[in-house]
């Protein structure tokens, strides 16, 4: 199988969490998960400890590259179609994702420092927008109403145990559902076809070999180059302006600001259901292991990407105007324009027409989620170009990229 099928982004992410659980271990040694020392023994890392510094910077980055390279494994999955006849690996494959955007977010508290807070108090506020479960979540995740003591406690256990667990037996059911279904999706017009085969060593395991050391190279250098920010310890009476969630959460605080009930709520609640249905909406098996598809596919999902970022942009333009923003028709005060619920009706008539179009559910698979992908990413740089007071910057002007 060529590597450009899966580009090695499972074996990559497999590389960045060996180097997190290394580093992760020598970071329990010294780190104290109270408020009174949990910034005073993080500075011991990185001041105080020998090379405690690069490790807590490895730790770091390695986390966010995690986070990262998990979303681009999604993409290679979803636009080659590699859960066709494979459905319970992909939501398998969901999971951990999840797990791996939990372990990001519970790691991003333990500095408790005036950002690290200031986030995790942002992003756990996001509770309050889900009707009925939203603020017993809040509860069972903080132990209480505010970030402190029982919060820092149960992120701590989350980060360092309960998830770690969870993601070990997800893991190892999404490797040997790998092997139950015989190995990956390939093209059904090439490499499925070939009958040689070759012995996983050294052939596989040398490639492999490689691929690690490049991570590890390419964390340790970045670790060396970029330290990881520690910033004054969390008042938590002064807020920070503008609060912002970690950079991959940044998507839904950004739809959040449009609308509480369409963004906190109704907007994730689709994109999942949406996700998971993926392989029984896909009914083109004949395409699978391709990217893209076959040659309409691949122009549905040009096209796509070229619309949907533009009309989101220009969306995003309209409703920023004041006369638009704060007319008072009816259906503007019911908070139903906003580009949020935008996304949701390109998504839906998009999935509809480029089907009925084209007559393949590929494409009309393909269309939807494009379009929600796209408004992930446009969100998410959104959210980064928000300053005090949540005013939109541009790059020349004033903003603050939160990592």
């Amino acid at each position: 199988m060529s590597p450009w099928t899966t580009l090695g982004l499972g074996f990559i992410t497999l590389s960045l969490l060996v180097v997190l659980v290394l580093s992760g271990v020598l970071l329990m040694i010294y780190y104290v998960p109270t408020t009174e020392q949990a910034l005073a023994s993080t500075n011991d890392l990185e001041y105080v400890v020998t090379l405690g510094a690069v490790v807590r910077a490895m730790h770091r980055w390695a986390g966010h590259a995690m986070v990262l390279v998990v979303f681009l494994h999604f993409l290679r999955v979803l636009f080659t179609a590699g859960y066709s006849g494979r459905g319970f690996n992909w939501i398998i494959g969901m999971g951990l994702f999840l797990i791996t955007m939990g372990l990001a977010f519970t790691g991003y508290l333990l500095p408790w420092d005036q950002l690290s807070y200031w986030a995790v108090r942002v992003g756990t506020n996001l509770f309050d927008q889900l009707p009925v479960l939203g603020h017993g979540l809040k509860l069972l995740v903080l132990g209480g109403d505010e970030v402190g003591q029982q919060a820092l406690t149960r992120f701590y256990a989350l980060h360092v145990a309960i998830l770690p667990l969870l993601l070990a037996i997800l893991l190892v059911l999404h490797l040997w559902r790998i092997r139950r279904d015989k190995g990956l999706v390939a093209s059904q017009q090439g490499e499925s076809q070939k009958s040689d085969t070759l012995s996983a060593r050294p052939h596989l395991t040398s490639r492999q070999g490689i691929i690690f050391f490049i991570v590890v190279a390419v964390i340790l250098v970045v670790a060396n180059l970029v330290p990881a920010p520690l910033g004054p310890a969390a008042n938590l009476h002064n807020p920070s302006n503008p609060e912002k969630t970690p950079w991959y959460f940044l998507w839904l605080q950004e739809m959040v600001s449009y609308s509480a009930t369409v963004g906190g709520l109704i907007f994730p609640l689709f994109l999942m259901v949406f996700m998971a249905m993926v392989p029984a909406l896909d009914k083109g098996g004949s395409m699978a292991g391709r990217w893209f598809g076959g040659r309409t596919e691949k122009i549905i999902v040009l096209l796509t990407l070229l619309a949907a970022t533009g009309l989101l942009v220009g969306i995003e333009a309209l409703y920023l105007k004041a006369d638009i923003r704060n007319s008072a028709m009816s259906f503007l005060e019911l908070d139903l324009f906003n580009p949020a619920t935008a996304t949701l009706a390109l998504s839906v008539l998009g999935f509809f027409l480029s089907g009925i179009i084209t007559g393949s559910t590929r494409a009309a698979v393909l269309c939807s989620a494009t379009v929600l992908i796209v408004a992930v990413i446009v969100f998410t740089v959104l959210g980064m170009f928000r300053g005090p007071g949540w005013e939109l910057y541009w790059p020349w002007e004033e903003w603050r990229l939160v990592l």
